[in-house]
């Protein structure tokens, strides 16, 4: 204690405060009316007054979900093999239309398709 009596005086208020506060905070909060007023009062959360007692009604609701989920899971993979064969029968017509095309290209060959047949070629193997 290097400051002598008015250190010894500061140590006192605080002890005395630390002894005060408790035993006037019981006391002032003692009384039935003080607590259920500063419990009402104060409270941060209210709970529901009931819980949910009924949990068989949302356990067949979730199935009925997931039962319906599947069954939409379903349709979508048969519309998909649906939709993946017509893909497949528009690839064939454009391929067998494609090789028409070419077939009558080259059954329209003129006088110098010859030449254009060279051209053609050499252009070809200059540009690699």
């Amino acid at each position: 204690m290097v400051l002598g009596r008015a250190g010894l005086r500061l140590e006192a208020q605080k002890f005395g405060i630390y002894l005060l506060i408790p035993i006037v905070a019981s006391i002032a909060y003692n009384e039935p009316t003080v607590q259920r007023w500063s419990a009402d009062y104060f409270q941060f959360m209210k709970y529901p007054s009931n819980p949910k007692t009924n949990l068989k009604e949302e356990f067949e609701q979730l199935q009925k979900e997931r039962e319906q989920q599947k069954i939409q899971a379903e349709k979508n993979k048969e519309s998909r093999k649906v939709y993946l064969e017509q893909l497949k029968q528009l690839n064939a017509v454009r391929d067998s239309l494609d090789k028409q095309e070419q077939q009558q290209n080259e059954a329209k060959r003129g006088w110098f398709s010859w030449l254009r047949g060279k051209r053609s070629n050499e252009s070809s193997s200059s540009e690699c």
